[in-house]
């Protein structure tokens, strides 16, 4: 926890901030943007965790179906983020 001196100074400082670069200030708040879930990272991780037992169990066949169809899953969500301007 900060002492009230040190919380004044880092009022101060977020204040200079604010006013010598605004656009990056409002980047940075973490109330105009809240940190997105990772899909894609999940997804990767989840397929990379998913596929061995998938091809144990029913094949390297439909293994690489399932690789094939998270490939074109996470292309998707990547296109369509680059379309939205994330």
């Amino acid at each position: 926890m900060l002492e009230e001196k040190d919380r004044r100074e880092l009022a101060e400082i977020e204040q200079r901030l604010c006013a010598a670069d605004p656009d990056f200030a409002r980047r940075m708040s973490s109330t105009s943007m809240p940190c997105p879930f990772p899909t894609v990272s999940v997804l990767c991780v989840g397929a990379f965790l998913a596929l061995p037992f998938v091809g144990l169990f029913l094949g390297p066949v439909a293994a690489l179906v399932a690789l094939n169809g998270t490939v074109a899953l996470v292309a998707g969500i990547l296109v369509n983020r680059r379309r939205r301007g994330h």
